[in-house]
């Protein structure tokens, strides 16, 4: 149990640097356009604030600080709220797209700390005074040698189970429609590679940003290809990235003000279809668990 505040930590760190880009996005560097300049009420540089404390959290966590767990489970609620609740208030035209989309991005790891910071917790609890302290620690305890004599046989290690056939390709289907939205989104946008764009500029910032769907499509599509094989930790990124999706298309279309009746069908649609791929991938992980415990269940059985 050594390793099960790992992936907390890790996600942490990667908190941590959303906030430092988000920071740099908003123009918050020496000669940038928000360096205490009264841009964003001055707000935008409270993120850098935001990612020293996370660090320094992170660091006290690492240390095996069940306090500081405890602590960040808090962090994690208020940054839950608070970062998408800034990037509507202070969001377009003011704020750039790509710095929106940050902040739903660090809400969403935001969410998966908290869920996987209070499952530590509550494990370390359910548990005794020496495992305990082995699992707030990012290093367990050194075994005491073993004679060879002594030693049992070395049981199989089991290899992580796949995905059934069936979910697999349930996976693999409504990535590829909702990629094949995101495509076509970009296409009635009129960002259409190698060809006149109805004099749409190309990028990072309000009406020229609608190429980045093209990226997203890129992004789905990878992650997927892991997740479909039944990696854990794909899974779980797949998820996320499908919750970021549901938010981004469902309100995207209020910030950049679209009245294009077809693109908003397509914003609402991948809403949808983002949607029905964060309930298929909830739905494998808790397969995967459940896949383990029947094992143990017929094993006794025979």
């Amino acid at each position: 149990m050594a390793g099960a505040l790992r992936p907390v930590v890790l996600l942490m760190l990667l908190a941590s640097v959303l906030f430092v880009v988000d920071g740099v996005l908003d123009g918050v560097y020496p000669g940038g356009p928000a360096w205490f300049t009264g841009k964003f009420r001055n707000l935008a540089e409270i993120s850098y604030v935001f990612a020293i404390l996370n660090t320094l959290v992170a660091y006290l966590v690492a240390r095996g600080s069940e306090r500081s767990l405890m602590a960040r489970i808090g962090l994690s609620a208020f940054f839950l709220v608070e970062r998408p609740l800034t990037a509507f208030l202070l969001g377009p035209p003011d704020k750039d797209l790509p710095a929106v989309i940050v902040h739903i991005a660090t809400a969403v790891v935001e969410l998966v700390i908290l869920v996987s910071a209070v499952r530590v917790w509550r494990l370390g609890h359910s548990i005794g005074d020496d495992e305990m302290a082995s699992l707030f620690g990012l290093q367990g305890p050194s075994p005491m040698p073993v004679p060879a004599s002594d030693q049992d046989d070395p049981a199989p290690r089991q290899g992580a189970p796949g995905l059934p056939k069936r979910t697999a390709w349930l996976l693999g289907i409504i990535t590829i429609l909702l990629a094949a939205v995101l495509v076509a989104d970009g296409v009635v946008s009129g960002f259409v590679p190698g060809f006149a764009s109805g004099g749409r500029e190309w990028g990072l910032s309000g009406d020229a940003s609608g190429w980045l769907v093209y990226l997203f499509a890129i992004v789905v599509l990878t992650v997927a290809a892991r997740a479909v094989h039944g990696g854990t930790l794909a899974l779980r990124l797949l998820l996320a990235t499908a919750l970021l999706f549901v938010i981004e298309r469902a309100f995207s279309p209020f910030a950049l003000r679209i009245v294009d009746p077809i693109a908003l069908v397509l914003h609402e649609l991948g809403a949808f279809v983002a949607l029905a791929l964060a309930l298929a991938c909830a739905s494998a992980i808790r397969a995967q668990r459940a896949n383990p415990q029947d094992g143990v269940a017929s094993l006794e059985a025979a």
